[in-house]
C-alpha cells in the first residue's frame, strides 16, 4: 500500500496542484479542509464502497459483477486525467501482481488492467487479507500520498506535514465505518471543486504532477 509501490501513485496529486494554484489550498488549515472533504465524500461514497464490492466479487469468483463495478468506478472518475490515472495505475499494479503471484491474474487481467482498486481486491483475496485491513491500508496510502503532494507544492514544512497527517489519520476509522454503511444507491458522489481542479490541471501552465 505504500505510495512508493511502483504503480506511479506518487506522480498524481488528484487536482491538489491546481487547487493550490487557485489559492483554494494555501496553508495547513485549508489543506486539512480539502482532504477532509475528499475523505468524507470521495472515499466514503466512492472508493471504499466500490473496493468492498470488488473484494466481494473476487471472493466469490464473479467476474461479471467485478467488471460492472470496475466500469462504475471509471464512470465516477469525472475527468480525463482521473480516468487515465485509474487505468495507468491498474495496468501497473497488474504487472506487479503478476511478478509476485504469476497465476493470480489469470482470468482477471481484463478487469485489473482498467483500475487499481480491482487489483488490490484481487491480491488481497489471494493473500487472505481481511477487508477491514484492506480498507485501512488503502485509506492510509491515499492520505499519505495526498499529504506528500501538499507538502511539496505549498510547500509545508515536514513537521507541519506530519501534523496534518496525524490529525487526519484519526478520522480514518470513522471514514471506513461510514463507507461500510453506504447503500448501493448512494455510491458515487460528485465533488464539483475536485472535478474542476482536475479539469483545469490538464492545461495548467507549470506543473510537476501528472494529475
Amino acid at each position: 500500500m505504500s505510495p512508493t509501490l511502483p504503480i506511479g501513485g506518487f506522480t498524481y496529486s488528484q487536482g491538489i496542484e491546481q487547487a493550490i494554484e487557485n489559492n483554494w489550498i494555501s496553508d495547513i488549515d485549508t489543506a486539512q479542509q480539502w482532504l477532509e472533504n475528499q475523505l468524507f465524500f470521495g472515499l466514503v461514497y466512492t472508493d471504499l464502497p466500490i473496493l468492498i464490492r470488488l473484494y466481494e466479487s473476487v471472493s466469490i469468483g464473479d467476474k461479471d459483477q467485478a467488471q460492472e463495478w470496475s466500469n462504475f468506478l471509471l464512470a465516477c472518475r469525472e475527468t480525463r486525467e482521473l480516468r487515465q490515472e485509474e487505468i495507468n495505475r491498474g495496468r501497473a499494479l497488474t504487472k506487479v501482481i503478476e511478478s509476485l503471484e504469476s497465476s493470480a491474474v489469470s482470468g482477471w487481467g481484463k478487469i485489473t488492467n482498467t483500475n487499481h482498486l480491482s487489483g488490490y481486491a484481487l491480491i488481497s483475496n489471494v493473500w487472505q487479507i481481511p477487508i477491514d485491513e484492506l480498507l485501512l491500508g488503502y485509506s492510509w496510502s491515499w492520505l499519505e500520498n495526498q499529504v506528500s503532494a501538499i507538502v511539496k507544492i505549498i510547500p509545508l514544512g515536514q513537521t507541519e506535514g506530519q501534523q496534518l497527517l496525524n490529525q487526519l489519520l484519526k478520522e480514518i476509522p470513522e471514514v471506513i465505518s461510514k463507507s461500510k454503511a453506504v447503500s448501493v444507491e448512494d455510491i458515487g458522489m460528485t465533488q464539483p471543486a475536485f472535478a474542476i481542479a482536475s479539469s483545469l490541471h490538464e492545461t495548467q501552465y507549470t506543473r510537476i504532477f501528472r494529475s
